[in-house]
């Protein structure tokens, strides 16, 4: 292979943590760091299919730089991407999907190889996960309001021994939030993208297929969503699927906010059809001010931030090197996204 052109965006300030990349080949390897701005209410759009709002914004320099990209390290891009990158052979985003690319061109061109993290910060994101089971397990939004109010009033809390887990989505994220469930006593429901006919997921007790959804939420004493954002998970939980769980029930979301009808879960919330939901996602984001998910007692929400711990980046750009070796080799790379799955 002759010399290979990696562009990144958005990494000049940390330049640094790509000299794993660059001492792989120094004579071969071209690393070049611009600016590409875009916002999160763009991410956003781009994620839901609305139309983009903001003018794009192509300096001469992310133009030229683009030109000769034969790699790019980029979480957006710009729109009409192909165009812009016409030598572009491989696109690596560090996030876990790539709803976010789009609207660029990424996904429907033939020949870019796509790649992502994949399952890397599952463990992190499974530890989010039991961080919302516990907010309602131990009753900490109560409690912490008593503090406040300098009131010792003792009350019950659960334990999440003989309690169910229901998964809907059995891949990375799914397989984690199991490992931490069944040390805990749980029992563990999945639901996966596949037939569940011979197949063993880890820490999965009984695997369901998809048509037995309404089993799996009729059971969930915690239901987690971990589910790829495709057009067959978008809207899968709507008023019908929220009534089916029980009254009892805590809905934990880490995968997509379209995954779920935002009216009828706060329809669901308000009237105690279920009992309380830890959101880290949304269907638009930044969360408007105006929803009401903000002042319902029973919703614990975080700004998308399962997977942000302090060292993301540098093990995404460490992950990112391995794959480079492997591209310089001309062997498989790992996390490919499959077009035909639609992740």
């Amino acid at each position: 292979m002759s010399a290979l052109t990696i562009v990144t965006l958005n990494m000049t300030e940390r330049a640094a943590m790509f000299a794993p990349v660059l001492a792989l080949d120094p004579e071969r390897i071209h690393l070049e760091h611009v600016a590409y701005r875009s916002s999160w209410e763009e991410v956003s759009a781009r994620r839901t299919g609305a139309a983009s709002r903001e003018p794009e914004a192509v300096s001469d320099d992310l133009r030229a730089a683009l030109a000769r990209a034969d790699v790019l390290f980029a979480f957006v891009v710009p729109r009409d991407l192909p165009v812009l990158a016409p030598r572009l052979r491989w696109l690596h985003t560090p996030a876990t999907g790539i709803d976010h690319l789009r609207g660029s061109g990424a996904l429907e061109s033939p020949t870019l190889i796509i790649t992502t993290v994949g399952s890397l910060f599952a463990p992190v994101i499974a530890e989010h996960v039991l961080a919302g089971m516990l907010h309602f397990a131990k009753r900490l939004t109560q409690f912490g309001h008593q503090q406040r109010a300098h009131t010792w009033q003792m009350g019950r809390v659960e334990s999440f021994a003989n309690r169910t887990l229901g998964l809907i989505g059995v891949g990375g994220i799914g397989r984690a939030v199991a490992a931490l469930a069944k040390p805990l006593g749980m029992r563990v429901l999945g639901v996966g993208r596949a037939d569940p006919l011979g197949r063993q997921v880890p820490n999965v007790d009984r695997l369901l297929a998809r048509r037995d959804l309404p089993h799996l939420l009729r059971a969930a004493d915690y239901l987690v969503i971990a589910v790829a954002d495709t057009p067959e998970t978008q809207g899968m939980l709507g008023a019908a699927e929220l009534a089916a769980m029980k009254p009892g029930a805590v809905l934990i979301n880490v995968a997509r906010g379209t995954i779920i009808d935002e009216d009828a879960l706060v329809a669901a919330l308000r009237d105690g059809r279920i009992a309380g939901a830890a959101l880290d996602v949304f269907a638009h984001e930044p969360l408007a001010a105006h929803s009401p998910l903000w002042d319902l007692a029973n919703v614990l929400i975080t700004p998308h931030v399962a997977a942000n711990v302090s060292d993301y980046l540098p093990r995404a750009v460490e992950q990112f090197a391995d794959n480079v070796r492997r591209f310089l080799t001309g062997a498989a790379l790992l996390n490919q996204f499959d077009r035909a799955r639609g992740y």
